[in-house]
């Protein structure tokens, strides 16, 4: 046996090791994963966009929190069709899984609306360094609701809300093709891949799921693999074609995450300490509530203090508050939903087919 052959027979057996391992409900690793991202994405707004610091190299360092957003993607990718798996999905359950979106989702999202409404009022009594300009008319507000915003034009009352319409279109999406995939049809399957690899080429606007299709394809096809649904062979050469498809049609940043995050997720899925699963689990309310907590403190100060450290302590700090109103939020207001969201079960009618030979 030469030396690639013996390379390429090891990571076969490390690919159906960490396959055989992850055969439980959770993944340690993804959770972390999530406070990270929701992390990255904070400190971006407070750095690139706000102007706070001007340095070129500090900036164009931080622009990268930017790429939190597609690890959420992937994310989802994963978990979400792992669950409807594992649960037995089928169209009889569609409205069930509509509900377990909407109440686990929807209501700390509503909240957030709520309560940027009353700070677009609060914010208009204090000196801030960054003028305001927000979209408050009762049409553009309603839109919020339903995630309606690009539709019809409207604008995001946050401007970060454009990434929960791009979640909630992907799961209205996999509910309907879902079932298709995991039915056992090696056509059916085919063309599901073919629509989320040629959707990027036809809509690339960042307000709508297709240009980020292959990414949560990316995190799809895992899911599909790791329930033996796909065979490996077919599980690496699409995604290499996800990869391929988003350096085509996107930055090549985007699929360098989504590549690296799938194999943090394959190679360390029992990696994680209390600080990541702390972020983790109030990472939604942390991704929400940010701009209207850190993002603020050091909007109304920033005019103050300008000094170089002056700025450094002023972001640190406004993460830590961000982390600290995200915490009360998450105990007060998503908890309660979460564990709501939880209780409601799906009737378990459809029995997937378990390998598909290709």
């Amino acid at each position: 046996m030469n030396s690639v052959t013996y390379a390429l027979y090891l990571g076969q057996i490390v690919a159906v090791q960490v396959k055989a391992d992850l055969t439980s409900k959770s993944i340690p690793v993804i959770n972390g994963l999530r406070g990270l991202a929701a992390s990255m994405v904070c400190i971006f707004h407070f750095v690139v966009p706000a102007g706070y610091i001007h340095n070129t190299e500090v900036r164009d360092f931080f622009d990268y929190g930017k790429l939190g957003v597609y690890i959420f993607f992937v994310i989802s990718g994963v978990v979400i069709p792992l669950s409807m798996i594992r649960n037995a999905y089928g169209y009889r359950n569609w409205g069930t899984f509509m509900m377990k979106r909407t109440v686990r989702l929807e209501p700390p999202y509503l909240a957030t609306i709520v309560l940027a409404l009353i700070y677009f009022q609060v914010r208009k009594l204090a000196p801030t360094s960054v003028a305001l300009e927000v979209p408050l008319s009762l049409k553009n507000v309603l839109l919020h609701l339903g995630y309606l915003v690009p539709f019809f034009n409207g604008e995001w009352i946050l401007k970060h809300f454009w990434t929960l319409g791009v979640e909630f279109q992907y799961y209205l999406i996999l509910s309907l093709l879902l079932p298709f995939v995991s039915g056992g049809n090696k056509i059916y399957r085919y063309c599901f891949y073919l629509i989320f690899l040629g959707a990027p080429f036809l809509l690339s606007t960042y307000l709508f799921i297709p240009v980020y299709a292959p990414v949560f394809l990316v995190g799809i096809l895992y899911a599909l693999w790791k329930t033996d649904l796909i065979e490996s062979r077919e599980y690496f050469i699409l995604t290499l074609l996800c990869i391929a498809v988003g350096i085509m049609t996107s930055p090549m940043s985007r699929s360098i995450t989504a590549l690296l995050t799938i194999l943090v997720i394959n190679f360390f899925p029992y990696v994680t300490n209390s600080v990541f699963e702390f972020l983790g689990k109030i990472s939604y309310s942390l991704y929400l509530l940010h701009p209207l907590t850190g993002k603020s403190l050091i909007n109304v100060l920033s005019y103050k203090y300008k000094a170089g450290y002056q700025v450094t302590v002023l972001i640190i700090a406004g993460y830590i508050l961000s982390v600290i109103s995200a915490y009360v939020f998450y105990r007060i207001v998503e908890k309660p939903f979460q564990r709501l969201s939880g209780k409601i079960k799906y009737n378990r009618t459809f029995i997937p087919v378990k390998k598909q030979h290709i």
